[in-house]
């Protein structure tokens, strides 16, 4: 880059004249630059709403901690209530009285899950989803340290106090995230 001031003299008050001239080399290095923040930004949810998978964001290698923004849910629907399907699932029917005090309080999880948690002993809880648009309970993980989600992302981060473990929800799944 070469830059090139023109400095005659100049009447009180006005600037001198800067010419910019653009390289070959820096045109490329500018695209080059621009192609990297491309690639970086979060992918766009589904257009119509549906289910589908965010799979640039999944298989992009994670580099350091991953954040709930880079994991925008596919559907948001409103916080009520929801009614678990207690059928959905083969252990449902015997963890009903947790499944439904999850699901009390409305979707909090990925736009549309409810969640679910109950001790499976000491220093484990298991975790459950119950899909707000049709009730279809879904198991998750056991943690020892709880685990840390929000209504507007997709991540999942179990055992938030300890040695955390990331999940991604693809729309059918809670999925390990590997990076």
């Amino acid at each position: 880059m070469s830059i090139e001031t023109a400095t005659p003299s100049l009447p009180a008050g006005t600037a001198p004249v800067v010419r910019l001239y653009l390289t070959p080399a820096l045109i490329a290095v500018a695209i080059a630059a621009l192609a990297v923040l491309a690639a970086c930004a979060p992918d766009r949810p589904v257009p119509h709403g549906g289910y589908g998978v965010n799979e640039q964001a999944e298989r992009r290698a994670v580099l350091g901690t991953p954040a709930f923004a880079q994991f925008p849910p596919y559907r948001i629907v409103a916080p009520e209530a929801v009614v678990p399907d207690l059928d959905s699932h083969p252990q449902a029917r015997d963890y009903a009285t947790a499944l439904r005090q999850g699901a009390a309080r409305g979707a909090t999880f990925a736009g549309h899950l409810a969640v679910a948690r109950w001790s499976c002993g000491t220093g484990c809880q298991q975790w459950a989803f119950i899909d707000a648009l049709d009730g279809r309970v879904l198991w998750g993980p056991t943690t020892a340290a709880g685990a840390r989600y929000t209504m507007d992302s997709r991540l999942f981060v179990a055992d938030a106090d300890g040695t955390a473990r990331y999940f991604v929800w693809d729309g059918s799944a809670l999925r390990p995230l590997a990076g």
